[in-house]
């Protein structure tokens, strides 16, 4: 069961990191291009074609983490866990996934749609720094999530 959960857990990651990569460096650059209303609603688009995907991939990294992170080492051994260099980059990834949903809740939920109605409207785009500063701490975390999951295994 732990190999399958593994598996599991690693192409989730690669569905979120390699979406996000694809995202940051290919679709943003092109889309930056493009007049104001349609860039907004191809981003609009995008996002609706993404998100499920992605808040899937991210939905089973997080099942997956927790069922790796207690059900394979155990309740019992959470106390010493704790207390190891694993326990403290355990500890570490936990809170920067947490971080990582709430600046991709941000992002997604909150501030990319003000963002594309600010631009639709044809209104200053008094979010687009807010929105890049969130997008670059999700980045961020996306980044060191699966580095940290090396420091774990090895």
């Amino acid at each position: 069961m732990y190999p399958t959960l593994v598996a599991v857990h690693v192409l989730a990651a690669a569905v979120w990191i390699g979406g996000t990569v694809a995202l940051v460096f290919a679709g943003v650059p092109v889309l930056r291009q493009l007049p104001p209303n349609q860039r907004a609603d191809l981003v609009r688009q995008l996002g609706r074609c993404w998100r499920p995907i992605g808040w899937t991939a991210l939905g089973i990294l997080g099942a997956s983490g927790v069922w790796l992170a207690f059900g394979y080492w155990g309740a019992d051994s959470a106390q010493t866990l704790f207390h190891t260099s694993n326990g403290h980059a355990l500890i570490a990834k936990a809170i920067l996934f947490v971080v990582l949903v709430g600046s991709a809740t941000m992002h997604d939920f909150v501030l990319g749609p003000r963002l594309n109605r600010q631009i639709r409207e044809g209104r200053p785009r008094t979010l687009l720094r807010p929105m890049q500063i969130v997008g670059w701490v999700s980045f961020a975390c996306t980044l060191a999530l699966p580095i940290l999951g090396v420091v774990i295994a090895t």
